[in-house]
């Protein structure tokens, strides 16, 4: 498989990915120095969405798929190189983004189960899409 370089990042306290919640408005502040601030990124927002419901987690998931299809673009089938290159990109970029997801999941059944909500347990509540071509 074709790899590009692509970054996506779960926005979670004190992860190690380079990514940190803003304190102010809780948003994403991209800190890793090897992302490009040219390159096309998009914060995917979940604070409005009910995760203790499955479709609330499934919004989610489709809120991330249309981020992914937006900053890895879209090409003409024609060009095979192109096409394969943004079918990598979204690949890889779907890949980074469930786990980001699945390991958001994680931390906020973790401050539900000792009875915190996702804005209590000041978890970030919002997941960047970033990629790199």
């Amino acid at each position: 498989m074709f790899r590009n370089s692509i970054i996506v990042a779960a926005v979670l306290a004190g992860a190690t990915l380079g990514f940190a919640g803003s304190a102010v408005a809780n948003e994403v502040v991209v800190k890793n120095p090897v992302i490009d601030p040219s390159v096309p990124r998009i914060l995917v927002r979940y604070s409005d969405l009910n995760l203790d419901s499955q479709a609330g987690r499934d919004h989610l998931t489709t809120r991330l798929d249309s981020a992914v299809r937006t900053v890895c673009g879209n090409v003409d089938v024609r060009n095979l190189d192109e096409f394969a290159a943004m079918m990598d990109c979204r690949s890889d970029s779907t890949e980074r983004a469930y786990a980001a997801r699945d390991q958001v999941f994680a931390q906020y059944l973790a401050a539900r189960s000792q009875g915190q909500t996702l804005a209590a347990a000041n978890l970030p509540q919002a997941l960047a899409v970033v990629a790199q071509r």
